[in-house]
């Protein structure tokens, strides 16, 4: 029973790493991207209304794509402490995966 657990695990661990940490980061710098040109929009066009409204726009929606990334980053933590997968967190640097320690029961006599 415990090597099916410790490969579920390694598979969950395998696709954090290599499928949804990159899309995270991915995700984190288009939203930065979208909301600092969207400041220097609203700083450059400041005597244009029009163009001022569109910079206020990239920066709330900036704002709404780091949300989100914040969402996904809790509900992983969330899943990862309740499915009690250790090492299931946004870290790209985090190569290794240490199962943990499993000990028998012992009975007193």
């Amino acid at each position: 029973m415990f090597a099916y657990a410790d490969a579920f695990d390694d598979v969950l661990f395998k696709i954090n790493a290599n499928i949804v940490n990159p899309a995270i980061e991915f995700a984190f710098i288009i939203a930065t991207v979208i909301f600092l040109w969207g400041v220097f929009q609203f700083i450059m066009n400041a005597a244009d209304k029009t163009k001022r409204q569109e910079g206020k726009d990239h920066m709330i929606w900036g704002a709404v794509g780091f949300l989100i990334m914040f969402g996904v980053y809790g509900i992983i933590t969330i899943l990862g402490n309740t499915l009690g997968v250790s090492g299931l967190t946004v870290n790209q640097k985090q190569q290794t995966f240490t199962p943990p320690k499993i000990t028998p029961l012992t009975f007193p006599k």
